[in-house]
């Protein structure tokens, strides 16, 4: 990884699993709705299989499993998304480094956006429990575009909101899918997975990878963000 010329000019920040650590409670709230269903997805939610997926491809990944027949999905994803609005409200959290990150980016005078593969209704639960509202200029849901990640939409209309060339924009993500969206939208990325899927070489795809967004002021990400490390004078 080498340093890029160029600094950025916005950046990007993926949610679920990103900024709030939402993806327990993606998989509570779904194994719950789909057994009172009477169908058990434990195993394939555990399995990390819709990590990074839109909520209607995990939702068709899922009801795949469980046989649901395809006019009932829409009233499953919304039994589902629902579900998760009132959990987010309750008892999500931000990851560790998140609000930091933040404050980084506005000390920076980057302009940020909010990409994320869930519907609207969870996005604004989040920004609502954590008052977030002033501090993304655009806020995206790839459920509003035709193709959710890996597919790049979703963050090349962050790009355009944003006012911003896909080249002059960083993106933040956690999930692989997120990452190959990222690159495809001729974006740079740094990937923060999770501690359990950091071994998977796929992440090979991304510009850095941290194990937090607290590492996000460290020399390695500031060189794949074009900016010159910080320097202390301690004389």
């Amino acid at each position: 990884m080498g340093a890029y010329a160029v600094p950025v000019r916005g950046v990007i920040f993926d949610m679920d699993g990103l900024l709030v650590d939402t993806g327990h409670i993606w998989r509570s709230v779904g194994d719950e709705v789909f057994a009172a269903l009477g169908a058990d997805i434990s195993e394939v939610s555990a399995s990390g299989a819709a990590a990074g997926l839109g909520v209607a491809d995990a939702m068709d990944l899922f009801c795949n499993h469980a046989g649901i027949p395809a006019g009932d999905r829409a009233d499953v994803e919304l039994r589902v998304v629902e579900g998760v609005v009132d959990a987010i409200a309750q008892r999500a959290e931000l990851m560790p480094g998140a609000l930091t990150a933040l404050d980084f980016c506005e000390q920076r005078e980057l302009r940020v956006a909010l990409a994320s593969g869930s519907p609207p209704p969870v996005i604004d639960a989040v920004i609502a429990r954590f008052g977030l509202v002033d501090r993304f200029a655009a806020v995206c849901s790839a459920s509003e575009e035709p193709f959710g990640k890996p597919h790049p939409s979703v963050f090349l209309t962050a790009a355009v909101r944003l006012g911003h060339r896909p080249s002059g924009c960083l993106v933040l993500e956690d999930a692989v899918e997120g990452c190959v969206a990222a690159k495809a939208a001729s974006m740079r990325v740094i990937a923060v997975p999770d501690a359990a899927a950091a071994a998977d070489p796929r992440y090979a795809i991304a510009d850095l990878v941290v194990p937090s967004l607290e590492h996000l002021t460290d020399d390695a990400a500031l060189a794949v963000m074009g900016f010159a490390p910080v320097t202390v004078d301690v004389g």
